[in-house]
């Protein structure tokens, strides 16, 4: 769960600076076919460099399959990708491994290194330069940090074939120059390692935004209805905005809680969730989180049978 990995972040970041101790939150936003999909999915191609790097969903996607060697799937299953307004479920089977080296390599923003120790980007083997690539062009805009030694360090692993064309772990250079800027880097952890060979298969699940968010209109919209005073406070405060429960004598938040665990989320787990909600005429992503309570009181993805708007 990326997303919602990103969002529990996020959310304790708020808690924090609230300086309020939540046991338990709720958070509605009005939701259009783009809204309710994004909630739905995940982006098939991302701007940073590797472990991040989804290149094979989009190879997968582009050609019918798509291969990466790594110690653990690079792409989890999980919510369908989004790719070109298609959006895509993926899977993904093991066909054999291989021998290859772990590493992490650190970039510096700001140091020097010897001219001879100094590699053009451009020199560098194709491998190197994905691995770089992005990462480089993200540094070369933001502004020098005072602070010595590497800013970042990347992990990273490399097939044998790899690792053999590699400037990087030649041990001849320190440094790789980028658009007229030297970059020293460091090398760190650096392991032989056994590589699985994953073949990587998608299956278009929606054609387009419009007829994915209906699928999921469909699949999990759920009206909120009948609802005390108190709890529709609590789903009133909880629009375009967050409502706190704060400790698990909240009977409103828990009475919505039990609504919400009756009803086919579109993603949850032991700790959140995200579920489509109408509520007086309008639909809205809910995103609740129920950490503090106990794990029986906790909703799940349920399979509802109820009837849906």
């Amino acid at each position: 769960m990326e997303r919602k990995a990103l969002a529990a972040l996020c959310l304790l970041a708020l808690v924090a600076l609230a300086g309020c101790s939540a046991t338990g939150s709720l958070s509605m936003e009005t939701a259009d076919d783009a809204e309710i999909a994004e909630a739905a999915s995940r982006p098939a191609v991302v701007d940073s460099p590797a472990p991040d790097d989804r290149r094979v969903v989009r190879e997968a996607i582009e050609n019918g399959s798509g291969t990466a060697t790594a110690t653990d799937p690079p792409v989890q299953r999980g919510l369908p990708l989004a790719y070109e307004d298609s959006y895509y479920e993926i899977d993904w089977n093991v066909t054999g491994t291989e021998p290859g080296t772990a590493f992490a390599v650190g970039v510096d923003l700001n140091g020097t290194a010897p001219a001879d120790e100094t590699v053009s980007f451009n020199e560098l083997s194709e491998r190197d330069r994905r691995l770089l690539g992005n990462l480089l062009t993200a540094m070369s805009e933001r502004e020098p940090r005072l602070r010595p030694g590497p800013e970042i360090a990347i992990p990273e692993e490399y097939t044998m074939a790899e690792t053999n064309e590699s400037e990087l772990l030649s041990g001849e250079y320190s440094a790789v120059r980028y658009n007229g800027t030297v970059y020293p880097f460091v090398l760190e952890e650096r392991r032989e390692e056994t590589l699985t060979r994953y073949r990587y298969t998608v299956d278009r699940v929606a054609e387009s935004t419009s007829a994915y968010a209906q699928q999921l209109r469909d699949e999990h919209l759920f009206r909120l209805s009948g609802l005390s005073e108190a709890e529709r406070s609590v789903v009133n405060e909880a629009i375009d905005g967050v409502y706190y429960a704060e400790d698990t004598d909240d009977e409103s938040f828990r009475s919505l809680m039990d609504q919400f665990s009756a009803e086919s989320a579109i993603e949850a787990d032991s700790y959140d969730g995200t579920w489509l909600v109408r509520y007086d005429g309008e639909v809205y992503t809910a995103d609740l989180s129920y950490g503090g309570f106990n794990q029986s009181e906790r909703p799940v993805a349920g399979q509802s049978d109820s009837a849906h708007d």
